[in-house]
C-alpha cells in the first residue's frame, strides 16, 4: 500500500499550516469566548476538511468516523468539535500496539506538527528555586490554584488509578484522558505549549493546568500532597 505521504507530499505540506492556524483560533476562542471567534474557529476547521476527507480512504474506518462527524459540524457543540478535531488529527499520526501508541511510519510530518505544537510556545515561568517546597514550574495554561495529591501516571493503561480530586501529573495527554477529566482537580505535564492536548481539555474543563515542566513526572512523587498555583506556573510539595 502506497503511504499517505507519497501519495499526498503537498497536500500534507499545506495541511501543516492551515492546522497552525486552526490551533491558534481553538486557543482565541478559549481565552474568549464569544461567537465571533467561534464562527472563526469553525471555519478554519471547515478548511482541513478537503485534506481530511482526502486522507479518509487510507486509514482504517473506526478513525474515519471523527471526520465523518466533522463533515456535519453544525450539529455539533463548540466544545464537541475542538474535542473530535484535536482527535481526528490525533488519529492520523497514531495507532495502538498492544496498548501503546505508536507513530505511523507515513505521517512523519502530521506526526512533526504535533510534536511542535507540543513545544513550549512561550517563555517558562521561572522560579528562583528559593522554597525548600518548591518542586517544578512551567507554562500556565489555565489559571487557578488547588491542592490534592498527585498522581503520577506514565502510562494511559494506568489512568483508571486517578481519584476523584487527584491533579494528574503525566508526561502529555493524549485524547484517553477525556473521559476522565472530570475526576481530576488539576493537571500537570512534561511537555506542552499553550495549544497542546493538555492545555485544550485543561480549558474547556476548567483546570488549573501547567504544561511544559520538563521534569514533574520525575520530581513529583506519586501519592504526596501538592499545590498546583498555575496563576504563577509553579508547583510546590505541602507540608507533611
Amino acid at each position: 500500500m502506497n503511504t499517505i505521504r507519497n501519495l499526498y507530499p503537498n497536500e500534507i505540506e499545506e495541511l501543516k499550516g492551515i492546522l497552525r492556524i486552526v490551533y491558534q483560533d481553538i486557543l482565541r476562542y478559549q481565552e474568549e469566548r464569544i461567537l465571533r471567534n467561534e464562527m472563526k474557529m469553525r471555519e478554519a476547521v471547515k478548511a482541513t476538511l478537503p485534506f481530511l476527507q482526502l486522507f479518509k480512504a487510507n486509514i482504517p474506518a473506526y478513525k474515519q468516523r471523527y471526520i465523518e462527524l466533522l463533515e456535519n459540524q453544525e450539529t455539533l457543540a463548540a466544545y464537541d468539535l475542538i474535542i473530535c478535531f484535536d482527535r481526528a488529527i490525533y488519529e492520523l499520526h497514531a495507532r495502538v500496539e498492544a496498548g501503546v501508541y505508536a507513530d505511523l511510519p507515513w505521517s512523519k510530518e502530521l506526526r512533526d506538527l504535533l510534536n511542535e505544537r507540543q513545544d513550549i510556545s512561550s517563555e517558562d515561568n521561572a522560579s528562583d528555586g528559593s522554597a525548600v517546597e518548591y518542586i517544578t514550574s512551567g507554562v500556565s495554561v489555565n489559571c487557578g490554584v488547588i491542592e490534592g495529591v498527585a498522581r503520577v501516571i506514565l502510562e494511559e493503561g494506568h489512568l483508571q488509578q486517578l481519584r476523584q480530586g487527584d491533579i494528574l501529573v503525566t508526561a502529555m495527554t493524549t485524547p484517553s484522558f477525556v473521559p476522565y477529566a472530570n475526576l481530576v482537580s488539576g493537571l500537570i505535564t512534561d511537555k506542552g505549549g499553550l495549544v497542546c492536548h493538555a492545555a485544550i481539555i485543561a480549558r474547556e474543563f476548567n483546570l488549573p493546568c501547567i504544561v511544559g515542566c520538563k521534569d514533574a513526572t520525575k520530581t513529583i512523587q506519586d501519592g504526596e500532597r501538592i499545590r498546583l498555583d498555575s496563576d504563577t506556573g509553579i508547583v510546590v510539595r505541602m507540608e507533611r
